[in-house]
């Protein structure tokens, strides 16, 4: 298996400034200094694996002049300075574990008229040693410098943030609303297609309607799609069946249709599919439709809760919630679940100009998941683009 290994690069081989070569003394202005120090702290993300794998790291020249000669520098891993970088930043990061990394180089050397060492390697253990998705904080500093040149002492130590993932699925879910009057299955196809999605919520939907010529929607959508599908009635509707479908593209191996019940109106379909994504892996997924009007969703939260509460497992839930993110709707919901964005989230309503949120996705629990991308689609059969959410699944 191949591993994608994500390695700090930071380049070390830096042009020499261009100074006035007149500077009387050019030698009291060099300093030497570590260019992975720039970032406070500088992030390694590794994957899981049974071979080490490698960072590297360097010492640079500072000064109007090149080296007249050849400058070593040696470097050390200084742990004890973890608990005052932490103290500064309000972090509680722990060292790496003993035997987990190796300096494989301890020395480097600026060559004269260069202005920095070759490469250097800090080797690194993941497997059977780091916990994944812990953040573990590695200081390696400048130990000492031949001919005394001064040292750069805000640069003199690189902080690498090494943090360890198991090799993630790559799971991409989408939650949309096609339109309660829209019957064109193609129109609806053509809309998700492009998409790509492993895992698809359908809002506003038939089922055997007159008005949608007796078609079953979810299922032609679904064939089309090559995807199998669940769909969860939220009410009877002009001789057949309306509410929501969840569709996947992974085999579907247990179902389950709850109503979400309110005081009066539509009451909210709740759609729920457990599907095989590997070999004794499995993940559920829900669609639902809150209601529209405050006082009626008011309890649609907390029966979702009570309907999903020993859902065991990486569970994603998509779904118009009809509410804002600082609504109470979503601080209900995060008793449980978190949300794929809470900053700076891309609108999808109204779709000619979108300036707020209907459809969204939540996910429990957090450390299962990463979220690699969260975005809205450009076309939609109604006046609500797609959400789309890309993101990485752990088991």
């Amino acid at each position: 298996m191949k591993y994608l290994i994500s390695i700090l690069n930071i380049m070390l081989f830096l042009s020499a400034c261009k100074y006035d070569q007149g500077i009387a003394e050019p030698e009291k202005y060099v300093k030497i200094y570590m260019p992975q120090a720039v970032d406070m702290p500088a992030k390694v993300s590794l994957v899981m694996a049974d071979t080490p794998q490698t960072v590297i790291f360097g010492a640079a020249y500072g000064g109007p002049v090149s080296p007249g000669s050849d400058i070593e520098v040696k470097f050390k891993v200084d742990n004890g300075l973890i608990a005052a970088f932490n103290q500064q930043h309000g972090t509680s990061y722990d060292p790496l574990p003993a035997g987990s990394y190796e300096l494989l180089q301890t020395s480097g050397t600026i060559g004269k008229g260069r202005q920095s060492t070759a490469p250097l390697q800090l080797e690194l253990k993941t497997a059977g040693v780091l916990e994944s998705l812990k953040q573990y904080l590695l200081p390696v500093s400048i130990d000492q410098v031949s001919g005394n040149l001064p040292v750069n002492e805000s640069l003199r130590t690189a902080y690498f943030l090494v943090e360890a993932q198991r090799e993630g699925l790559d799971i991409r879910a989408v939650s949309f609303g096609k339109k309660s009057s829209v019957m064109d299955v193609n129109a609806v196809v053509e809309v998700l297609r492009p998409l790509n999605a492993d895992l698809i919520v359908i809002r506003e939907i038939d089922k055997n309607t007159k008005r949608s010529g007796y078609v079953d929607m979810p299922a032609e959508i679904a064939e089309k799609l090559g995807m199998q599908q669940f769909f969860a009635k939220a009410m009877n509707y002009d001789g057949g069946e309306y509410g929501t479908a969840v569709l996947s593209r992974y085999p579907i191996i247990d179902s389950a249709r709850y109503i979400l019940t309110v005081p009066s109106g539509e009451p909210g379909p709740l759609a729920v599919i457990k599907v095989q994504v590997k070999e004794g892996q499995t993940l559920t997924f829900a669609g639902t439709h809150f209601n529209a009007n405050a006082a009626r969703r008011e309890g649609q939260p907390a029966q979702l809760l009570e309907f999903l509460k020993d859902v065991e497992g990486p569970l994603i839930v998509g779904g118009n919630f009809n509410d804002q993110l600082a609504g109470d709707t979503y601080l209900q919901l995060k008793t449980r679940f978190s949300l794929i964005c809470t900053e700076g989230c891309a609108f999808n309503y109204p779709a000619s100009n979108p300036s707020s949120h209907t459809d969204y996705i939540i996910y429990a629990p957090a450390e299962r998941f990463r979220i690699v991308e969260n975005k809205v689609g450009g076309a939609s059969t109604s006046d609500h683009l797609p959400v789309i959410s890309r993101m990485q699944i752990y088991y």
